[in-house]
């Protein structure tokens, strides 16, 4: 009898062990309430804190979103653009445009608009115009030109600004004020090219041509002021040239020729070579 208490003892013993793990493992297994779940820590991202991007406007018929960085969004609309500054929320609207260039650490010394250093900025493409915005340190447009669709070198003048723009292989190298005819019919209009350059030693020149001369080669049909003058095809009737009359530059005040001054003219001689185009155009 004492052996058989011993045993049952250690029975009862046993049972109670193996019903405390299996209470335990039932216990580990239900699932816990998901209001007690822990809170994982969110990771922070850079920049975090600071003034989200505005969302791109959404133009009702064709209004999205073409470039985009962390600085701006270029959104086109239905007839024009909008840049937007990310971080002031800050709209700049150009005309249509069909490509968008970052600009980086450009150099003064550097096309586009040699003389201007560019931190960061873009510039905007459209069909007949070009955009440069600058970004840091500032955000405002900082050019705006026509569109040479060519990578040569190139002259445009616009009759509606007095502004001669010279390319060099297709980019903006300068831009200077001129003066055009004082009649719309005075300067021709049209495609023409460098015919020769004339550098006056004292003799070449008339005073009132300044110290250079860079003829046009003007057809017959292109020249308003006389009918088949032999000048005009051979650069000699029209070109583009120096000034005893610096008062008159950034007006229409010629007689055809585009006059610069002379300081300019100098420098623009220099960059030019003979058989350059040179378009000229009211706008």
């Amino acid at each position: 009898m004492k052996y058989l208490s011993k045993s049952v003892l250690t029975a009862i013993a046993v049972l109670f062990i193996l019903g405390s793990l299996d209470y335990k493992q039932n216990r580990q297994q239900k699932p816990i309430p998901q209001s007690n779940l822990p809170i994982a820590q969110q990771p922070v991202q850079p920049g975090e804190g600071k003034q989200k991007a505005s969302p791109a406007p959404e133009d009702a018929e064709s209004g999205h979103v073409i470039f985009e960085n962390d600085r701006v969004t270029v959104c086109r609309l239905s007839h024009a653009s909008d840049i937007i500054n990310r971080l002031t929320g800050q709209t700049i609207r150009v005309n249509h445009v069909g490509a968008v260039y970052n600009i980086c650490g450009k150099p003064a010394g550097a096309t586009p608009l040699v003389g201007y250093a560019i931190a960061e900025g873009i510039k905007l493409v459209g069909g007949d115009q070009i955009t440069v915005i600058g970004i840091e340190p500032a955000f405002e447009v900082l050019a705006v030109y026509p569109n040479p669709r060519t990578g040569r070198d190139r002259i445009i003048i616009n009759k509606g600004t007095n502004t001669l723009y010279l390319y060099k292989k297709g980019e903006l190298y300068k831009s200077y004020p001129v003066a055009t005819g004082k009649d719309p019919l005075y300067t021709p209009e049209g495609v023409f090219k460098i015919a020769n350059k004339i550098e006056d030693h004292g003799r070449e020149l008339k005073p009132q041509l300044g110290e250079r001369w860079m003829g046009l080669a003007v057809p017959f049909a292109q020249d308003n002021r006389a009918e088949k003058d032999a000048r005009a095809p051979v650069g000699s009737k029209y070109g583009i040239h120096g000034t005893d009359d610096p008062e008159s530059i950034g007006k229409k005040a010629s007689g055809g020729c585009i006059r610069m001054d002379n300081g300019q003219i100098a420098e623009l001689f220099k960059l030019v070579e003979v058989n350059t185009t040179v378009e000229i155009r009211q706008h």
